[in-house]
C-alpha cells in the first residue's frame, strides 16, 4: 500500500561526516550565522525520523540540494548519513522509507520539490503533510509557502524546533529572526521565487547547476500527475488559479 503521510525535514547545512556523528561542529559546512545551531539541526532529522517511526503510512523526505562548492554531497544526503551513524536513534527504520529530495534552495522549494517527489514515487498525493523546522520559521512556511503552492493548511502539522536560547537577550539569533522577518516579505511579494531577488539566491547557492524544474529532470508522469505548470527548468512554475490535484 502506498504511504498517505508525507513528512518534510528542511535541511540547513551540510555533515560531511566524523566520528561525533555530527555532534562537533567542526564536521559541519555551515553559514556564519549558523554557528551554535548543528545540534539543531540534528534535532529535525530526529523529530522526523521519530515521527516516521510513530505513522505506519507516513514516508519521510529529507530536502535540500547540494550548496556548497566544497562538496557536492547534499544537505538531504548529510541529514539522511546522520540519520544512519547515529542508528535512527533506536529505532527501527527501513531504509525505503527515507526519501532524498537533494534539489531545493530554498524553503518554498522544500515543500514544492517534495510533493512532486512524492508523486514521482508513488503516483499519488500525500493526503497529510508534516514540516519539521525552525519554530520562528512557521509562518514563511504555512501561511506563505504552503499557501502559495495551494496546500490545505488543515491538513499540515508542523513541527518547530528552535535553538536553544534563541529567546534570549545576547543577541545571538536576532540577526536571523529579522532576516526571516525580511524572507517573509520577499516571499509576499514573490510567492513562488521567481522575481530577481529570490532566484539570485537559488543561484548563489546552486554551484552544480542542479535541476529547478518542479520535477525531477526525466520524470515522465507529470502530464497526468494534475499539477499544472508553466514554462521550463529554473522557469517553470505553478499556475496560480488551477485547481491542485490533492484537493
Amino acid at each position: 500500500m502506498s504511504p498517505s503521510h508525507l513528512i518534510v525535514v528542511c535541511c540547513h547545512g551540510i555533515w560531511l561526516g566524523g566520528p561525533s556523528n555530527g555532534q562537533d561542529e567542526a564536521e559541519w559546512l555551515i553559514a556564519d550565522f549558523q554557528r551554535g545551531e548543528t545540534p539543531t539541526f540534528i534535532d529535525h532529522v530526529k523529530a522526523g525520523v521519530e515521527t516516521l517511526a510513530r505513522i505506519q503510512d507516513a514516508v519521510l523526505v529529507l530536502s535540500g540540494g547540494p550548496t556548497r562548492q566544497e562538496t557536492t554531497l547534499s544537505e538531504a544526503q548529510s541529514y539522511a548519513n546522520i540519520a544512519r551513524a547515529n542508528s535512527h536513534w533506536g529505532h527501527a527504520i527501513s531504509e525505503d522509507r527515507i526519501l532524498i529530495e537533494d534539489r531545493a534552495l530554498d524553503s518554498y522549494h522544500n515543500i514544492l520539490y517534495s510533493l512532486t517527489l512524492f508523486y514521482s514515487r508513488f503516483r499519488s498525493w500525500p493526503s497529510h503533510m508534516t514540516i519539521v523546522s525552525h519554530g520562528f520559521k512557521r509562518p514563511r512556511l504555512l501561511d506563505g509557502h504552503c499557501s502559495a503552492i495551494g496546500w490545505p493548511l488543515e491538513r499540515v502539522t508542523f513541527v518547530g524546533i528552535d535553538p536553544a536560547g534563541m529567546k534570549e537577550a545576547d543577541g545571538g539569533k536576532e540577526d536571523a529572526i529579522q532576516g526571516v522577518a525580511m524572507a517573509v516579505g520577499d516571499w509576499l511579494d514573490d510567492p513562488h521565487g521567481l522575481g530577481e531577488k529570490l532566484r539570485a539566491k537559488r543561484t548563489r547557492r546552486n554551484p552544480y547547476g542542479t535541476w529547478q524544474g518542479v520535477f525531477e529532470k526525466g520524470f515522465q508522469g507529470n502530464e497526468i500527475s494534475g499539477l499544472h505548470t508553466t514554462g521550463e527548468g529554473d522557469q517553470e512554475s505553478l499556475i496560480d488559479d488551477a485547481v491542485r490535484p490533492w484537493l
